[in-house]
């Protein structure tokens, strides 16, 4: 069974090689809402797609502010977008859409990962991702401005899939809402596992549950090993209940 692993960054970065900071922005997004019938809202930390290209569209300004809007509002400018979304997105309020637009500062490892949980490769790192045969490697180009020097940042746009362990799963809460299709879920328990059986065709990924969590295959963990110094550490996710339930990762 092929284990899978939980990508972090290192928040101390002053302890590692890898010196780089980020100021930037999405170029386009969802606004936020609240459902009128059960008051759920949006802005779910991951939800990036950034292949997304909204200037052929007339409206594309209302896309540029972040803000909140009304349900109606909202799912005007949600359907408006559909067709150009990728295959099995997952389209929520606040999400985020096409390049970063910014600057960086330092220079940031072959793969390295911001604070806000975007993952970035330089090229070079990119063709050893695909030269290793990884699957759901998808690079897109960015409007950030490096360092003088520095090699151009291409962001990784991923797929969004997975589900818990069947022994940690959620108690669903109520029916969806008939609305806007929220499901509620109960409290996890203390630790959670990764269902092999949810796993996409794909080395990376982000968590359906929680996107800001990304899980990468251990062929992946595999090939990050051999990138040096990035800034990144991997921890092993159970897949079925362990004998000792010991902290989440």
């Amino acid at each position: 069974m092929m284990r899978h692993y939980l990508l972090r960054s290192v928040h101390d970065r002053a302890a590692t090689a890898v010196r780089w900071d980020i100021s930037a922005k999405r170029r386009w997004g969802l606004p936020g809402t609240e459902c009128p019938a059960c008051e759920a809202g949006g802005g779910t930390l991951g939800l990036t797609y950034p292949s997304v290209d909204l200037a052929p569209l007339p409206e594309e300004r209302e896309y540029r502010r972040a803000r909140s809007v009304p349900w109606d509002e909202y799912v005007r400018l949600r359907d408006r977008i559909l067709p150009l979304m990728p295959p099995l997105a997952v389209v929520e309020p606040g999400i985020d859409l096409g390049p970063l637009e910014g600057s960086v500062r330092g220079h940031p490892s072959l793969i390295a990962m911001d604070e806000t949980r975007n993952l970035f490769v330089q090229p070079e790192g990119a063709e050893r991702l695909l030269a290793a045969g990884l699957r759901g490697i998808k690079p897109e180009p960015t409007a950030l401005k490096v360092q003088r020097g520095a090699p151009p940042l291409l962001e990784l746009e991923l797929v969004v899939s997975g589900g818990y362990s069947a022994d940690c799963q959620p108690e669903r809460v109520g029916a969806p809402c008939p609305v806007c299709g929220t499901q509620r879920w109960g409290l996890l328990p203390y630790y959670w596992g990764l269902d092999p059986e949810s796993v996409p065709d794909a080395d990376v990924f982000r968590f359906w549950h929680h996107p800001g969590r990304i899980i990468v295959s251990e062929h992946f963990a595999e090939v990050l090993h051999g990138m040096g110094d990035t800034g990144l550490q991997v921890t092993e996710l159970p897949v079925r209940r362990p004998s000792e339930a010991g902290a989440p990762p």
